[in-house]
């Protein structure tokens, strides 16, 4: 029985590949390097964020360096666009269901908490949304990534088992999250990572709509 549904943020509900992609190119031309495409960046793209930044090319002590800083380059551009990006398709009509079958909604993101309640908010999700699990400074998903530990934590403080929950996003991080705690993984395709890496990881799911997870709860709680 599924009684919680743990979603990413970006490229998994928010539709912002292409925008971040523009982000990273600002900060990595900020720091002298040469532009990648949106394709690369789906094939690269990793947390800690460092990782892939080196991967293209930067220095990676010098990225760490003036680590605020640098994350700052990428956000202040990011923020500019990122009022003009909408849902993507069905999220608002998934978390609606969600809702009125009683099923917990949370997101779970490298984002910063603030800024993506802001952006719920806009786009009239927050009401689904009980709890949004991300970091609280910009340059934490540059050195690291710990939000499999926050969203371990969220589900004990619930009383939940690891099976009751499932975990949907649009990288390989959230399947290993899933695998780790013993929770069902949803791949989505489109978002920030190719579908060749999706696969790669073996979620139990990989889907193309998130409408599609409708069906999915209803098989595993039918």
């Amino acid at each position: 029985m599924i009684k919680l549904v743990a979603f990413d943020w970006n490229g998994t509900l928010l539709s912002d590949a292409q925008t971040v992609t523009d982000a990273c190119n600002h900060f990595i031309k900020a720091l002298g390097g040469n532009p990648i495409t949106l394709e690369i960046y789906r094939q690269k793209f990793t947390v800690p964020v460092i990782d892939f930044y080196e991967s293209v090319g930067l220095d990676r002590q010098k990225v760490l360096k003036n680590s605020l800083k640098n994350s700052a380059i990428f956000h202040k551009y990011y923020e500019l666009k990122v009022s003009n990006l909408r849902s993507r398709t069905g999220a608002r009509e998934v978390l609606s269901w969600l809702s009125q079958n009683r099923i917990q909604a949370v997101i779970i993101s490298n984002h910063v908490v603030d800024r993506i309640n802001e952006q719920l908010n806009r786009l009239y999700l927050l009401q689904y949304i009980s709890k949004t699990i991300a970091n609280n400074q910009l340059d934490e998903a540059l050195k690291g990534k710990n939000k499999g530990d926050k969203l371990k934590a969220f589900i004990k403080s619930q009383n939940l088992k690891p099976q009751e929950v499932l975990v949907v996003g649009d990288s390989s991080e959230e399947i290993e999250i899933a695998k780790e705690i013993g929770s069902i993984s949803i791949a989505i395709t489109h978002g920030h990572y190719s579908t060749s890496r999706l696969k790669a990881a073996k979620p139990d799911y990989l889907i193309n709509s998130l409408r599609e997870i409708i069906k999915i709860v209803e098989r595993i709680n039918n």
